[in-house]
């Protein structure tokens, strides 16, 4: 009798285990492999990086960030196993006491599918594996078959998962992938969206709440579903403390509380250097298309966080007195003047390093969240008197001298169309005859205007185009080029637009004698296993003679070291001690504010107005009051506190003896010095080319005094 129950028990075991191992091979077709399973994890994610090693931003398909087991707060673990898997640390991925449970139910209710028993496992298995198959309707047969087969084969899947992975990884896995309603996946992404915090930081009442959201996302979402989503959350609450989770009063306690949302910014954060990230992924996004947010890269930048967060500091607080200062004008103003109320002052800023064309730092306006459009690479503008350098470099490389004298008097331009102008300088004065340094350090627009008709208004039309980028082309010239220069007189004083990205890699040229770098923000890309798929390629070319090159760089220098200079409060108000060099600009109605200036390690430059380019900063608000500020204090802290600009704070700029040579001048005539000249200064001139006359008033002797060596302020 033994022999035989054995035998008949022998029988059912094998046929069980023939019936399990024919479903599952009955569905092994549809099911992940081994090497799926163990190489399994959320969809990879693209992250950002700055140059000194700063995480900036996360790029994937879903709006989900990625959290450690450690991140999750006790609070989330207790909700969530209290209300979707109590047995989660207990069962092998399958829970078959829940299953049998759900099944007799369903018997009882009639409806086969009208409780579920989905473990943790299971759900995970379900939501990253397409080959399982998704929940579809069971009104009919075949529907019905299809959800039993989407279940065998998720239960296998989830067997498998346990097999391979901890109870601490499937549960972090679970809450870095699971769908939280209105985009967000994960729970890191969830806690900003909804409470503006940090997953760590939520208290068991959110983590109730973002629990119960996981059975419908859609029909619990508090923002649009408040009373259902305040029942959904005090279920979970009555769950925890029927799981001895949290006590019965607690519970009640938390059940009382409203529900607060809290949708801060830090919930649509674009990261941090909101305006640079996205400035690197339209880049990326062009050469990589969908792959950016799929395939898991590494994206090494050249921006520095260090950089970054002192240029975003000084930036809000410039800003906002800019702002202060309109807001103040426009109270006092009669209602009869027909000005705005109100008027938002916007502004920009870049710095790069001359050398390499690195982006250093980047801010496209006041908000990103508020307007994405960045003022710094899309906005065209125009310069004003930053325009003007490129008017005397034009005319240092075609014979003309620093030392060269033009008369700041009244004028009359007739344009080629017939229009006629009376320009004037800033002030609505006029100094009498000044050379060319003086005239340039001064921003006299006079002066300006003048040399323009002298070297031409379109050679200097190409000296700019050529130094500004690719993207420019001289007015009248067939191209595919975008933005018009036009060779007119007033392009002396800066009347055809720019981008504040490309003027600043403009002045690089200087300090970098002569050489473009095209500014690049991308250094390098490297897939999931750190092998680098894309490099970018430094674009360099020499675009001026290194020789006139430093000649303007020291002419940008004396706006800043010597008096009358419009740049020279850099010195005597914010005590900034480095070598520089710089140029200020302001346009007509005040409408637009630069500074555009260099050290020999960092060029940078700052834009302020208005978007509405017909608006003004009222207060009379020049380059040097509402631009020039931000620019020292960015420079005075880098200089002051980050290395290795510290080290190198004493570093001046190269006179290289090959190319230029100091001689000294007479201060009378502004010619060659002779020995007979009573007051002598120097200045600097092309070692190679032809240099001035010598100083007809002092004596015929032509052996000057040589110069001593410049001073740096």
């Amino acid at each position: 009798m033994l022999k035989r129950i054995a035998l008949y028990a022998c029988i059912c075991l094998f046929l069980n285990a023939l019936g399990l191992v024919g479903i599952y091979y009955a569905f092994n077709d549809h099911l992940p492999d081994l090497d799926e399973l163990e190489s399994f994890q959320p969809k990879r994610i693209t992250k950002l990086y700055s140059a000194d090693g700063e995480h900036l931003k996360d790029f994937l398909e879903e709006n989900r960030e990625i959290l450690t087991y450690a991140e999750i707060p006790q609070g989330m673990k207790d909700a969530l196993l209290a209300i979707e898997d109590r047995r989660f640390f207990s069962h092998w991925g399958m829970d078959i006491r829940r299953i049998f449970g759900a099944f007799i139910n369903n018997i009882m209710s009639l409806d086969l599918t009208a409780q579920g028993a989905s473990t943790l496992t299971q759900q995970l298995a379900r939501n990253q594996f397409a080959k399982i198959g998704w929940q579809r309707g069971n009104d009919t047969l075949d529907e019905l078959v299809a959800s039993f087969s989407r279940k065998i084969r998720e239960q296998i899947t989830a067997v498998n998962i346990e097999r391979i992975y901890t109870k601490q990884e499937i549960l972090t896995q679970y809450l870095n992938t699971v769908f939280f309603g209105n985009g967000r996946h994960g729970l890191k992404a969830a806690a900003r969206f909804y409470f503006d915090k940090e997953a760590q930081e939520l208290q068991p009442e959110e983590c109730a709440l973002l629990a119960g959201l996981l059975k419908a996302p859609t029909t619990y979402n508090p923002l649009r579903n408040y009373d259902r989503a305040l029942k959904r959350r005090n279920t979970v609450l009555q769950a925890m403390a029927s799981a001895k989770k949290i006590s019965p009063d607690k519970a009640a306690r938390l059940q009382r509380k409203p529900i607060e949302i809290r949708r801060g910014k830090r919930a649509e954060s674009y990261g941090k250097a909101p305006y640079f990230v996205e400035h690197i992924r339209q880049q990326l996004e062009r050469q990589f298309g969908s792959r950016l947010k799929r395939d898991g890269f590494a994206i090494h930048t050249t921006l520095d966080a260090r950089l970054q967060l002192i240029a975003e500091k000084h930036f809000a607080a410039e800003i906002g007195k800019v702002q202060q200062a309109v807001d103040k004008y426009l109270a006092r103003q009669d209602s009869a003047a027909g000005l705005p109320d109100t008027a938002t002052v916007q502004a920009a800023f870049v710095a790069i390093d001359p050398q390499t064309g690195y982006i250093l730092a980047m801010i496209g306006g006041r908000d990103f969240t508020d307007s994405p459009f960045n003022r710094a690479t899309q906005a065209t503008r125009q310069p004003g008197s930053a325009f003007k350098p490129f008017t005397y470099t034009a005319a240092i490389d075609n014979g003309r001298f620093p030392i060269d004298v033009l008369d700041d008097n009244a004028i009359t331009v007739t344009e080629t169309n017939g229009e006629i102008w009376d320009p004037e300088n800033y002030d609505k004065t006029f100094k009498g005859s000044m050379t060319l340094r003086e005239g340039f350090k001064q921003s006299r627009n006079l002066i300006a205007i003048k040399l323009a008709q002298d070297v031409g208004p379109r050679r200097i039309a190409h000296y700019a185009k050529t130094m500004l980028g690719d993207k420019y082309y001289v007015q009248g010239e067939r191209t595919r080029s975008e933005i018009p220069i036009a060779p007119v007189t007033s392009i002396a004083i800066g009347t055809s637009g720019v981008h504040l990205m490309d003027l600043v890699a403009a002045y690089s040229v200087f300090p970098n004698k002569g050489i473009y770098v095209e500014p690049i923000g991308l250094k390098r890309v490297a897939d999931k296993d750190g092998n680098t798929v894309f490099e970018q390629k430094t674009n360099r070319r020499e675009v001026l003679r290194p020789a006139v090159a430093v000649i303007m760089t020291d002419m940008m220098r004396s706006v800043i070291d010597e008096a009358r200079g419009t740049g020279r409060k850099i010195r005597y108000h914010y005590g900034f001690k480095t070598q520089a060099g710089g140029k200020t600009g302001t346009t007509n109605s005040y409408a637009d504010a630069w500074f555009i200036g260099f050290t020999p390690h960092i060029v940078a430059g700052v834009w302020v107005g208005m978007d509405d380019p017909s608006m003004s900063l009222w207060p009379r608000q020049a380059g040097a009051v509402a631009a020039l500020p931000l620019w020292a204090l960015f420079m005075q802290e880098v200089y002051r506190d980050v290395e290795p600009y510290r080290s190198r704070a004493d570093e001046e700029f190269d006179y290289p003896v090959d190319l230029v040579v100091e001689r000294a001048i007479c201060k009378d005539t502004h010619k060659l010095a002779t020995r007979y000249c009573p007051r002598q200064g120097e200045d600097i001139f092309i070692r190679e080319g032809v240099m001035p006359e010598f100083c007809p008033l002092h004596g015929a002797a032509r052996t000057g005094k040589p110069a001593k060596r410049r001073q740096r302020f």
